[in-house]
């Protein structure tokens, strides 16, 4: 049985896996250099959430620079299954932790690949 903060961790996942290929679309095929805005999805728990937040890519590489962290619209953080770290006028930059920071550790990519 998966428990809410697994489900919570396994739809922020599925954001996180999405923002991955924005972020290399952006950067890649577009050209964007590390100081223009990307808009890359909230990766917040909501299952009907469907608002972006505008990072650099710069800014993305921060957020993916821990598995456990995340980025959420303001607003939208979950102090349930995660901690704030930081937060400006545009995100938030969140940590999951207990169960929820598990399994977001086990479904990254970058961890894992």
């Amino acid at each position: 049985m998966t428990t809410s903060a697994e489900r919570k961790a396994l739809n922020e996942g599925t954001f996180r896996d999405a923002n991955e290929r924005i972020e290399q679309t952006a950067v890649d095929v577009i050209g964007v250099d590390d100081d223009e805005l990307v808009p890359f999805l909230c990766e917040c728990p909501q299952m009907e959430c469907t608002q972006v937040a505008f990072l650099t890519p710069r800014e993305y590489e921060h957020v993916r620079s821990g598995s456990r962290q995340g980025l959420a619209v303001l607003g939208h953080e979950d102090l349930t299954v995660e901690n704030v770290l930081d937060r400006n006028d545009r995100f938030v930059l969140t940590e999951k932790f207990g169960r929820a920071g598990e399994v977001h550790v086990q479904t990254d990519d970058r961890n894992n690949g």
